[in-house]
């Protein structure tokens, strides 16, 4: 194989050979090959950043796409965040919202057992900017970012993320996270919760719903 180069020239641009990647990368990369995907996620050996790969052109594009950065304004009050909501039209089922108003909403959610429970975002943290393929979007409408890259780098009518459509998937809502996978309300039914996986475009639905996630019997 070819030579990979770390897009991140700014502070890191290491060349490197597939091999010096972690297991799981290089065989998710062997993967992609075989299927001719042309968009994926990887992470560079040298700076562990993740970057966006296309295999069948072998190219790399930064993508800072897990990193969230400052708030839009700081230090905001809860009105003025939902404020910043609205106007961003994003519509949070209200008896979540409520919840993430509440005292003590919870930090976070097992969704596997034996794997790291997923970081719930605080009303806060879903109004800080995330960059997704070099455009900054709300934390909690970055499936946005992934769904157009899907749709620019395999059409409209991917089915990367099947059972949800580029658009589909594009008006769910990111409520949580843990490490590049990312926890969305299903779009179209308000409700169901499933896991979007950045570094490999796929996305797996989960025992949960909104309305569980805010039972006394989720752990």
């Amino acid at each position: 194989m070819l030579d990979i180069t770390c897009p991140y020239d700014g502070d890191c641009g290491r060349h490197f050979d597939s091999s010096a990647m972690d297991a799981s990368d290089g065989a998710f990369l062997k993967t992609a090959i075989g299927k001719k995907m042309t968009f994926m996620f990887l992470h560079c050996p040298a700076c562990a950043r993740m970057f966006q790969f296309n295999p069948v052109a072998w190219t790399a594009q930064a993508c800072e796409a897990v990193a969230p950065k400052a708030v839009r304004v700081a230090k905001k009050s809860g009105k003025q965040l939902e404020k910043l909501l609205a106007r961003e039209k994003v519509a949070l089922p209200q008896a979540y919202l409520a919840h993430l108003r509440s005292a003590k909403p919870r930090p976070d959610v097992a969704i596997f057992t034996d794997e790291e429970p997923f970081t719930l975002y605080s009303l806060d943290a879903l109004c800080k900017d995330v960059e997704v393929d070099g455009t900054s979007y709300l934390a909690v409408r970055q499936l946005a970012g992934f769904a157009q890259a899907l749709a620019e780098a395999a059409g409209t009518g991917s089915k990367q993320a099947a059972p949800f459509s580029p658009a589909e998937l594009a008006e769910c809502l990111a409520i949580g996270e843990e490490n590049t996978r990312i926890l969305f309300i299903d779009s179209r039914d308000n409700d169901s919760l499933w896991i979007y996986h950045c570094d490999g475009g796929d996305v797996e639905k989960t025992r949960l719903t909104v309305t569980s996630l805010m039972g006394p019997g989720v752990s």
